[in-house]
């Protein structure tokens, strides 16, 4: 799994740390091209952290320090 990890971009990483800390959606912080944008970057973590939900992704790339 730690492979696949590592290949989690700044977008996907940044979409999940907002996430973490409990903020509402902001797709701008992502990479600015909106929810859509947004969407395909969960989605993309998800399956790179082999999650099944985004919060299971979020407590997968906590436990693995790829956020805080």
């Amino acid at each position: 799994m730690k492979h696949q990890t590592e290949r989690l971009t700044h977008p996907e990483r940044s979409c999940l740390q907002s996430i973490a800390r409990g903020e509402l959606p902001n797709p701008d912080e992502c990479d600015g091209t909106g929810q859509e944008a947004w969407n395909d970057h969960l989605a993309s973590a998800r399956r790179k952290l082999m999650a099944s939900t985004t919060i299971e992704a979020v407590a997968r790339a906590m436990k693995l320090g790829l956020i805080e």
